[in-house]
C-alpha cells in the first residue's frame, strides 16, 4: 500500500469520526431539553399529589365519622334489654344509663352505658356474650387530645369487677352528644331503672371532629348526626307519676 493511499485513508477516517460526534453546543442543548422536560414532569406530579392530598383531607372526616357510627350502630343493634334486678336471680343484662355532661373544655361530653352482645373483630374470644360497654370522651395523657373511647367489660360474673378494656374509637373529637327518643319527645338523659326497665325507641348521636387548618387559623370543626332505631325498645313509662 502506497504512502499516499495511507494518508488519504487516515484523513477520511478522521473526517467520518468528526461527522458522527456531538459538539459541545449540541450536548448543552440536549441537556437543557431534558432538564425542561424533567421540570415539567415534576410540576405535573406535584399538582397531582397535592390534588390527591386535598381530596383525602376533604373526605377523611366523613369517612372517620362513618366508621364511628358503624361501631355505635352495631352496639345498639345488639343491645340487651334491661332485666329487673332480683337478688335471687343472676342477670347479666344491666340497665341502660346515659348522662348529659360536659368535658374539660365545656363542650358536649355525654356518657352512655349499655349492655350488648356485639362482636369484636379484634377479639375472637367471648363474642356473642353480654358485655358492658361505656362510651365517653377521654383525654389522653401527655397529648391533650380528646378521644372517644369504648370501655368494654367482658367478665360480668367476676366477684371483683375487672378493669375494662379501653378502645379508642376516634381521635380529635370536638364534642360527643347523645339524645334519646321515648316515643314522644327527645330526652337528653336516660335511666332505665327509673323508666320501667325499657330502652329508648331511638338514639340520636352527634359527633364533632376537629381537624387542623392553615397556620394561624383555628381548627376546622366537622359536625355529623346520625339516628339509630332500637328494635327491641318499648314505650317508656315515667314511674314518678
Amino acid at each position: 500500500m502506497s504512502q499516499r493511499y495511507q494518508l488519504r485513508c487516515r484523513h477520511g477516517c478522521r473526517s467520518l469520526a468528526a461527522s458522527r460526534a456531538f459538539t459541545l453546543l449540541e450536548l448543552v442543548l440536549a441537556l437543557s431539553m431534558v432538564a425542561i422536560m424533567a421540570a415539567s414532569l415534576y410540576a405535573a406530579m406535584r399538582v397531582a399529589f397535592r390534588a390527591q392530598s386535598g381530596a383525602e383531607a376533604a373526605i377523611e372526616p366523613s369517612r372517620t365519622a362513618e366508621l364511628v357510627f358503624e361501631m355505635i350502630r352495631i352496639d345498639l343493634q345488639n343491645i340487651v334489654p334491661p332485666t329487673p334486678y332480683n337478688v335471687q336471680t343472676v342477670t347479666l343484662a344491666g340497665p341502660f344509663q346515659a348522662s348529659d355532661g360536659k368535658d374539660d373544655r365545656g363542650a358536649d361530653g355525654d356518657d352512655v352505658i349499655l349492655y350488648t352482645t356485639a362482636d369484636a373483630p379484634d377479639r375472637p374470644s367471648a363474642n356473642g356474650d353480654i358485655k358492658k360497654v361505656e362510651l365517653l370522651i377521654s383525654t389522653q395523657d401527655g397529648t391533650g387530645d380528646h378521644v372517644l373511647v369504648r370501655r368494654v367489660t367482658r367478665n360480668l360474673l367476676a366477684q371483683i369487677e375487672p378493669t375494662p378494656v379501653e378502645e379508642v374509637v376516634c381521635r380529635n373529637v370536638g364534642a360527643f352528644n347523645v339524645r334519646y327518643y321515648d316515643g314522644t319527645d327527645w330526652q337528653t338523659t336516660w335511666d332505665s331503672t327509673q323508666l320501667g326497665d325499657v330502652l329508648p325507641t331511638a338514639v340520636e348521636v352527634t359527633i364533632e371532629l376537629q381537624r387542623p387548618a392553615a397556620a394561624g387559623q383555628p381548627p376546622r370543626t366537622y359536625r355529623f348526626v346520625r339516628v339509630f332505631a332500637i328494635s327491641c325498645a318499648a314505650p317508656a313509662q315515667d314511674t314518678g307519676l
